[in-house]
C-alpha cells in the first residue's frame, strides 16, 4: 500500500510537470522564441502530443487514488469511464506518431539539403502533420465502433486501477504504436549514418531534434518491446520501466528544447536580470522611504 501511494504521487507529479512544461514550451514557441514557421510546427506538434499524454497520465494517477475520479464508482464503469478508456487506448499512441513529422523533416534536410527548403513548406508541413495524426483518428473511430457494436466491453481492472477495454485482438493498437516507433528508429539511424559518414555539421535545430527523438525513443522503447513481444515482467517492474518512463518523456522533451536552444537561455537570462533589477529598485525605494519617515 505504501509503495502504491508513493507511485501514485510520483506518477501524478510527473504528468502535471509534463503538462506545465509542454504548455510553457508552446507559449515560448508561439509568443517569445520565433523559429521558422516549419520548425515551429514540428516542435509544437510534439509538445501537443506530450500534453495529451500527460493529461491521460494525470487521470491514470487519479484513478489509482480513487476509482470514482475516473468514472468508476464501486469499480463499476459509467459513461466517463468509457470515454477515459477509449482516450487512454488512443492518445497514448500519439507520442510515437508525433515524432514522425519531425524525423521526416530532419531526414530530408540531411539527404536533400539543397531542396529541403522548397519541399518542406508551411503547407507541406501541415499536410505531413495531418497525415501522421490520421491513424490516431482511425484508431479512435475503431474503438468507438467496437464499443457501440458490443464487440468489446469497458470494465474496471482492479489490478491496474483503471478503466480499460477488454478486447480480443490488440493488433490495431500494437500497429499504431510499433510501426511509427520502428519508422522513427529506422529514419533516425539512416540520418545519423549519413551525418557520420559525410562528416556534416550538426546544426542547432538538428541537435535539438535529435535530443527530442532519442529521448522519446528511449522512453517509449520498454513499452513497445513489452507489448510487441509480451515480455513477462512483475507488476512493480512493469510500472517503473513502462508506465513511469513513458510519461516522464513529457518532462524530458521540453527540457531538451529549453536547455539546447540559445534563445530560450537568453530569454531566461534577461527575465532573471529584470527580476533582480526590480528587486534592487524596490529595496532602494523602501530604504529611502524608511529614511524619510525617520
Amino acid at each position: 500500500k505504501q509503495w502504491y501511494q508513493r507511485r501514485v504521487r510520483g506518477l501524478t507529479i510527473i504528468c502535471i510537470l509534463g503538462l506545465l512544461l509542454s504548455s510553457l514550451e508552446i507559449y515560448f514557441l508561439r509568443c517569445k522564441i520565433r523559429l521558422s514557421a516549419c520548425q515551429n510546427l514540428f516542435i509544437t506538434n510534439v509538445a501537443v502530443s506530450d500534453i495529451l499524454v500527460s493529461l491521460v497520465g494525470i487521470f491514470r494517477g487519479l484513478g489509482i487514488i480513487s476509482s470514482d475520479l475516473i468514472g468508476a464508482p464501486d469499480n463499476q464503469p459509467n459513461g466517463f469511464c468509457i470515454g477515459y478508456a477509449i482516450a487512454l487506448a488512443t492518445l497514448t499512441n500519439s507520442g510515437t506518431l508525433a515524432l514522425l513529422p519531425l524525423t521526416i523533416d530532419r531526414l530530408l534536410a540531411v539527404v536533400f539539403p539543397l531542396h529541403h527548403a522548397s519541399v518542406i513548406t508551411t503547407k507541406s508541413s501541415m499536410g505531413i502533420i495531418t497525415a501522421c495524426w490520421m491513424p490516431l483518428l482511425a484508431l479512435f473511430l475503431y474503438d468507438t465502433v467496437e464499443y457501440a457494436t458490443g464487440t468489446v466491453q469497458v470494465k474496471f481492472f482492479e489490478r491496474y486501477h483503471r478503466c480499460g477495454m477488454a478486447r480480443t485482438s490488440p493488433i490495431p493498437h500494437l500497429c499504431a504504436l510499433f510501426i511509427p516507433f520502428l519508422l522513427v528508429l529506422l529514419m533516425y539511424t539512416v540520418m545519423l549514418a549519413i551525418i557520420i559518414k559525410s562528416s556534416r555539421y550538426f546544426g542547432r535545430f538538428l541537435a535539438i531534434s535529435s535530443g527530442i527523438i532519442v529521448s522519446s525513443l528511449i522512453s517509449y522503447a520498454p513499452t513497445v518491446i513489452g507489448l510487441a513481444w509480451n515480455v513477462p515482467m512483475s507488476y512493480e517492474v512493469s510500472q517503473i520501466l513502462t508506465v513511469t518512463l513513458f510519461y516522464i518523456n513529457g518532462i524530458i522533451n521540453p527540457l531538451v528544447y529549453f536547455v539546447a536552444h540559445p534563445k530560450t537561455r537568453a530569454y531566461a537570462g534577461r527575465s532573471t536580470g529584470a527580476l533582480r533589477n526590480n528587486h534592487s529598485v524596490n529595496n532602494s525605494f523602501n530604504h529611502e522611504l524608511e529614511n524619510t519617515v525617520r
